[in-house]
């Protein structure tokens, strides 16, 4: 039985940490909210930028991956409106702080993260700046027992829970006009502090590491008319030994009003998004239609993601998340 028992067990602890494939989690609508993949993009808006979202994944298929997060960042500098758009002092860096909370459940297994970020901002020139930020915080790895089943109903796994320092890094090149990140995360590769043994639970396991992530994202603006514009984007990620996975994005957008958009996830899947900003308020939605070999077994992936900005003391107006 204990054979059986760790036979179980072991794809589930690979899908709860020490993966050879991606452990990060999974989203379609990152470039609404860059913060989630790239520390150096905290407080580049201007406002205090809130975000929550919730995404379920393979919809159908019973323990598939379901995420929740709620960030938020802003800038520490004072803002000023002129022409009813707001700008900061011109050539002048700023400092910004932003915060991260997420929770990815697998099944019984799941994660939690909380992350708190600092970000400096260098103005280049007039209208370009490059921001260099940093995260850290912790990520618990838990795995549930109670919700393990075996052909043996007597049979009863125990839980375990580890929990690690981890730590991002980015840096963020963007105007009105474009936008260039480069980030790690989980830059420290710590080890887990549980496996499942044949006698007790905390015994360690060399496999049981955090992989580093590796994320390059570009975006530019692209004016079609005076409301309608178009927004591609590009991005690459890279986890040792896993391949590379590659988004192709586009998004066209009618005013700082209303946006639909397609992405290409290589191998993956064709995702489709719409999204609404009015006033303060931001929401968007987009479906993953799967085309890997598992799409046949799954109704597809569903996320939405609400925003809410919030002007400064000393602004004239709160402008929409241009990307």
């Amino acid at each position: 039985m204990k054979k059986i028992l760790l036979g179980a067990l072991g794809p589930l602890l690979l899908a709860a940490g020490p993966a050879l494939a991606q452990q990060q989690a999974q989203y379609s609508q990152y470039m609404n909210n860059n913060y989630i993949i790239n520390p150096g993009a905290t407080g580049v808006e201007d406002y205090i930028d809130l975000k929550a979202s919730y995404r379920t994944q393979w919809t159908g298929l019973e323990g598939a991956p379901k995420t929740y997060y709620v960030s938020g960042s802003s800038s520490l500098a004072p803002w000023r409106g002129t022409d009813n758009r707001p700008r900061r002092e011109p050539l002048r860096g700023f400092h910004a702080v932003g915060g991260l909370v997420y929770n990815d459940v697998t099944g019984p297994t799941s994660r939690l993260g909380v992350y708190g970020s600092y970000a400096y901002n260098a103005v280049l020139t007039r209208t370009i700046r490059l921001s260099l930020g940093v995260s850290a915080g912790m990520q618990q790895f838990s795995v549930d027992g109670n919700q393990l089943h075996f052909f043996d109903p007597t049979t009863v796994a125990a839980s375990a829970a580890s929990r690690v320092v981890d730590a991002s890094a980015g840096l963020w090149l963007y105007s009105p006009d474009f936008y260039l990140g480069l980030s790690g995360a989980q830059l420290f590769g710590n080890q887990l502090d549980f496996a499942y043994g044949p006698n007790q639970l905390g015994v360690g396991a060399p496999g049981n590491s955090l992989k580093r992530h590796y994320f390059a994202t570009a975006g530019v603006r692209v004016p079609l008319s005076e409301d309608f514009s178009l927004v591609p984007s590009v991005l690459l990620k890279s986890v040792n030994p896993a391949p590379l996975s590659l988004d192709i994005n586009a998004k066209l957008k009618y005013r700082d009003l209303l946006w639909a958009g397609v992405s290409w996830r290589a191998f993956d899947a064709v995702v489709a998004m719409v999204g609404l900003s009015y006033e303060q308020f931001t929401l968007g939605y987009s479906y993953d239609a799967g085309t890997s070999q598992l799409a046949g077994y799954n109704g597809g992936s569903h996320e939405i993601l609400i925003g809410l900005r919030l002007k400064k003391k000393n602004q004239s107006t709160c402008v929409s998340k241009f990307w």
